[in-house]
């Protein structure tokens, strides 16, 4: 019994003390504590300069004490030292404080010239040195005791909370910014074993006191010994796929990986413990704000009008938004996808409210009004990322990928050249090259298109750019892994050995747009993709990061390969070669020539074929423009 009475005395005070720490502390109380402050480094300051002598501190300094509290009375009105909350001090209320002395110790030395002068009574003639000393003392013990109380409440709030190990993946600003915010909180107690980064100059360093480690040298039994908890990813992150390979040995033991919110998202340079989330390779793809400092490509689009086709897809929207950022004179955005373009336009009134652009609800297979809309807008560079992507689907239905991607395709570049367009960027794609599928091979003859009519139509510029898969773009495998382990598993892969190359939607974007600014036309332009990913290595660190354990609670479900589908893609044809540029992730390749009039006969018959339906017909002909085309699980096959 009297154990319970102790306990629900301790109880009632904790919760009592508790409330009074989150209280505001009154106005008048922090002037008051910090007046105090002000005459206890008034007292020190004579102490040291005369050296403790007693008879200093007679009528003379009496009177000064009370000149100092008026001093800093005022100057703690003027500049709002008590309005910091007392528990939540940071940099802000320091710099208050640091100000706020700087003016004290100016009024001292004004009212000491003058009494020197016999303008002020001789109680204002105030040594030179106690004036400094008190300024800086009083500064000194106002910051020191907040950040006492501040220590005080946070570990008396945190009493009791479940206690979390982690360590912070990088070095840099945000990962310092990460450390203060952990500290400073209350929800839980954060015990920060360390920071991680693979960068060999910060070995056997340490930052703020903690050691900086290699993730790739940690291993299971220390991460065990540890019992680490988190691992939060602090460092801006541009492609989250290699950060992922340098935390697998965290993700097998079941540590969670977290990542802040980008600078963006902060409120007065700190962000919330709230606002940390799951890793989640779909939501870092576009976390970092993208620098628009290159100023060849600012010169290339700065007051022209550009027209970006299917401008409210994955690669569209990203390419509008980084477009308007290097200010055209207007931008046009084409797409036959109502809504996605709606939701396109809301973004752009919310985030670039000064920017000049149109709409334009339309299929780039209504030639007669894209011509029309050509004339009247006159665009000096357009962007065509419009087209058909899904294998499967087209490797069932041939018709709208050889309708759109081929012959309107050439017809929106035909009417661009006869309308005085100055550049056409044809966005096209890794599986171009030695085509399996009928998606592949529309894109691949796209090129071929291109690079013809870049001979026949002198004024106007044609610009191939050819990139792989895109993470997180729409049907990306991101969206359906993370659907099938929300519903519980399995996850599908097609493959256990299928493998692609991946680069995020900022990324592959950038590279667009600095292939517009160097093409003199003609060329290919292939980017550096990295290592190929193995898609099954991709879904087993989703599963992870899900925090689910494979096999165990999700399985993966190996289900064939697809029409069309290859198990590896490639970057070149076995007929190209690849030629630097002064941009280390940008190639350019190397090409064969093409005969543009069998090439212009042979599109003449394919269209004649597709609109009498004769779909197989179509296939062959592509196969004839298209020697290296050559089908895999599919139908098609049999035209080989």
């Amino acid at each position: 019994m009297n154990s319970q009475i102790i306990n629900w005395l301790r109880y009632k005070v904790w919760q009592r003390l508790m409330k009074l720490l989150m209280q505001s502390s009154p106005r008048w109380l922090i002037i008051l504590i910090d007046l105090v402050i002000i005459v206890f480094g008034l007292f020190l300051a004579y102490e040291i300069r005369f050296n403790f002598s007693p008879e200093f501190f007679g009528n003379t300094f009496r009177w000064q004490i009370l000149i100092v509290v008026w001093n800093a009375y005022i100057v703690f009105l003027l500049t709002k030292t008590y309005q910091g909350v007392v528990r939540h001090t940071g940099e802000k209320d320091i710099k208050t404080i640091s100000w706020a002395m700087v003016v004290l110790l100016f009024l001292l030395i004004i009212e000491t010239v003058l009494s020197r002068y016999n303008i002020l009574p001789p109680a204002f003639n105030f040594p030179l040195s106690v004036s400094i000393m008190t300024a800086f003392f009083g500064g000194f013990f106002m910051v020191f005791l907040r950040l006492m109380y501040k220590a005080f409440y946070y570990k008396i709030s945190r009493y009791g909370t479940p206690l979390v190990n982690v360590l912070i993946y990088g070095t840099d600003d945000n990962a310092v910014k990460t450390l203060e915010l952990l500290y400073s909180q209350s929800k839980y107690r954060f015990n920060i074993k360390g920071f991680l980064n693979d960068k060999n100059h910060t070995e056997n360093k340490k930052l703020h006191g903690l050691p900086i480690l290699d993730p790739r040298k940690i291993t299971p039994g220390w991460i065990k010994k540890q019992e680490i908890d988190q691992v939060i990813v602090a460092s801006e992150v541009k492609n989250p796929l290699p950060v992922l390979e340098k935390l697998e040995n965290f993700t097998r033991q079941n540590v969670k990986i977290k990542t802040i919110p980008p600078p963006d998202k902060w409120i007065d340079r700190f962000f919330s413990v709230d606002q940390i989330r799951d890793f989640d390779l779909e939501n870092l793809l576009n976390r970092v704000p993208i620098k628009m400092n290159d100023e060849a490509v600012l010169r290339e689009i700065q007051g022209k009008t550009v027209l970006v086709t299917g401008a409210a897809g994955s690669i569209g929207s990203e390419l509008t938004r980084q477009i308007i950022q290097y200010k055209p004179a207007k931008i046009l955005l084409l797409d036959q996808a109502e809504t996605p373009l709606y939701e396109l336009e809301l973004e752009i009134l919310s985030k670039f409210p000064e920017v000049t652009y149109e709409t334009l609800l339309l299929d780039i297979a209504d030639t007669h009004t894209i011509k029309k809309i050509l004339q009247r807008y006159q665009p000096d560079m357009i962007f065509h990322a419009a087209a058909y992507k899904h294998v499967p689907v087209l490797e069932k239905d041939p018709y709208p990928g050889i309708y759109v991607n081929v012959l309107a395709t050439k017809r929106l570049m035909e009417l661009a050249a006869e309308t005085g367009v100055r550049k056409f960027i044809q966005i096209s794609t890794d599986k171009a090259v030695n085509p399996a599928s009928v998606m592949g091979a529309t894109k691949r003859l796209a090129e071929l298109i291109a690079r013809c009519l870049n001979a026949k139509y002198p004024d106007t510029t044609f610009i191939i750019t050819r990139f792989g898969n895109v993470l997180g773009s729409n049907g990306s495998v991101i969206h359906l892994f993370k659907r099938q382990i929300r519903q519980g598993g399995p996850v599908t892969v097609t493959h256990k050995d299928i493998t692609r190359y991946f680069m995020t939607i900022p990324e592959a974007v950038q590279l667009v747009l600095k292939a517009a600014e160097k093409g003199k036309g003609g060329e290919i332009f292939v980017f550096d993709m990295g290592k190929p990913v193995r898609i099954f290595d991709l879904a087993v660190k989703m599963i992870r990061l899900s925090g689910k354990q494979y096999p165990e609670d999700i399985d993966i479900k190996i289900i064939g390969l697809r029409p069309g589908e290859k198990l590896k893609e490639e970057l070149l044809t076995n007929a190209e070669d690849l030629e630097k540029t002064d941009d280390e992730k940008l190639y350019i390749s190397k090409l064969q020539p093409v005969d543009c009039e069998d090439l212009e006969q042979n599109l003449n018959l394919l269209e004649k074929v597709i609109s009498d339906g004769e779909m197989e017909k179509a296939v062959k002909i592509l196969k004839c423009l298209i020697p290296e085309y050559r089908s895999n699980h599919s139908y098609f096959e049999k035209l080989d």
